[in-house]
Order: structure tokens, then sequence, then C-alpha cells
């Protein structure tokens, strides 16, 4: 099993030092991966309901707070760390107009040294489309035209493409990135599902999902992945993610990864708890030392 950490990018931990610390911490403990989430804007307000909280409130998001931007955020960490991977959990993919985003992302990765792994959604807050002047009823084939863009950029000399949303007419991107990409999509829709199987490496079960949930929904993909003729053991699963790093409690976390791993989880996430951000960094090291060697196993 592999672990990330997500990286401290909301409210007054989303400072230039705790990051760089953070970071460099798991890096040298020997994590696996850094996380950024993604929303470019926040309303005063949701109106649309969050589709993973039983209530429909994002608890996690809190106005005005600091959200740093997921791109920025991991092309910073990129240069001051040397081995971990980079990934975003989830970009809202039809947010962004795709021919600009395979070169900013194809430069993160170059300039990594092939560290990135794209985590993709399709976004559940329909504000936040309106104010980017976007359709939000259509952002599914958004999406859909925009991984066939991100991979034709990355793989051809020359594209040509012409869909619904856009059109290539014989142009070229470069740098390529190092390698394949892989990419991972987040959300419990039988589309999202169905994309996963289509252009994935991964799935992300929903945030904090329990496991049970999370294995029924992991059991639905891999009856789609069966039924495309893929195997669904070339499908990484991704869950959990809601573990703070919390001192003398690093036994018990450990223990609740562990239980993912046995639920055939393959990669997760634990989170910097805010009131200890200042002793996150030895924390990774305790957990790196003391924990991490039983998960990989």
């Amino acid at each position: 099993m592999q672990v990330g950490l997500s990286l401290p990018q909301f409210g007054p931990t989303a400072t230039r030092e705790h990051v760089l610390r953070c970071a460099q911490a798991a890096d040298a403990a020997g994590f696996d991966s850094l996380w950024a989430a993604d929303h470019v804007v926040v309303p005063r307000e949701f109106r649309s309901p969050y589709p993973y909280a039983a209530d429909g409130i994002n608890s996690t998001i809190y106005p005005p707070d600091v959200m740093l931007e997921a791109l920025s955020l991991l092309t910073f960490v990129a240069g001051a760390t040397e081995r971990i991977q980079l990934g975003t959990s989830v970009l809202v993919l039809p947010m962004r107009q795709p021919v600009l985003l395979a070169k900013v992302l194809a430069t993160l990765d170059h300039l990594s040294g092939g560290r990135l792994t794209l985590g993709v959604g399709v976004g559940w807050c329909e504000e936040e489309f309106e104010v980017l002047d976007l359709p939000y009823d259509r952002r599914g084939r958004r999406t859909d035209e925009a991984l066939q863009l991100l991979r034709a950029f990355w793989s051809q000399d020359w594209v040509d493409f012409e869909g619904e949303f856009y059109r290539v007419d014989g142009w070229t991107c470069r740098p390529r990135p190092v390698g394949p990409v892989p990419f991972w999509f987040g959300g419990d829709t039988r589309p999202q599902m169905a994309r996963t199987v289509r252009f994935g490496d991964g799935w992300m079960a929903a945030p904090r999902s329990p496991l049970e949930k999370t294995l029924r929904d992991w059991e639905r993909v891999r009856e789609i992945a069966e039924d495309a003729g893929r195997d669904p053991a070339s499908i990484t699963l991704h869950a959990g993610g809601g573990g703070f790093l919390v001192p003398g409690e690093l036994g018990r976390l450990a223990e609740e990864l562990h239980r993912l791993r046995e639920g055939g989880v393959q990669h997760t996430t634990v989170r910097a708890d805010p009131d200890h951000i200042d002793r996150t960094p030895e924390l990774l090291e305790e957990f790196g030392a003391e924990h991490l060697p039983g998960l990989r196993a």
C-alpha cells in the first residue's frame, strides 16, 4: 500500500513555511506522494449540495479561508522535493481550457522529473461553473474531449482534433511529459466509473467515504471494466484520506490504514492536523519510520 500526504492547502496552515516543511519532511520520510485539491473560487454560500456528505454540506471549505491553487502549489513543492510523486485530488477538468492545460501539466511533469499523477473530476458546484462562464450541464462531454486532447498533445507530433467543444488543426505542444502521466478519476457516478475504465489508471473513492461504501463502489468499477474487456487489476484503488497526523495517535492512524489495505485499497493519504501543524514534520518522520514499512509489507 502506498501512502501520500494531503498538502496544507487551506486556511491559516497554507503558508509558504508550512507547505515547504511538510512537503520536504514527507519526501525525506519515505511517503509516496503529495496531493492538492481544487476549487478556483468559493461562494459566500453554496447552493449546490455536496454529493459526498449525507447532509449535502461541504465541511472542508470555510469561506473566506485561504485555498491555494492546486497546480501552482504542486509546481512550488516540485522544486523543493526530489522523488515524491505529485497529484491532484481532484482537478476539475472541464473548468480549464485543455490546450493550455496540456502545456501547464506537461511542464510540471517535465520539471519535476516525471512525478505527476493527474486526478480528474467533473465538478459538483454549479455556481462555480457559472462564475467562470462555463456550462455546467455539459461538463461530462467537455471532460471527455479534454481527456482526448491531453493524450493527443502528449503523444502525437501534430494534433488534429474536431469535437463538439474544441477544434485543433495541425498544432504541437512541447515539452511532452517525461513518461505517460497516470490518470486517476474521482467520483462515484457511473459516467465517472466508465471514464476510469476508458481513460484511467486509477479510481479515487469519494473523500472520507466509509470502507463498506468504497468497496461497493469499487465492485461497480470492476464490473464495468470486465464488461469492457479490461482487467480490473490494471486499475489502482485509492481511498481514505481522512486521517490526521496527531501526536500520540499515530498507531491508531496506522490501524485505520491497515484496515483499508486489508480491504484491497492500494493507495491512501493522511493529513496534517491544523492544531499540530508545527509538529507535522516530526510526525511524518515518526510515521515513516515506524508504520510505513508495515503498510508496504
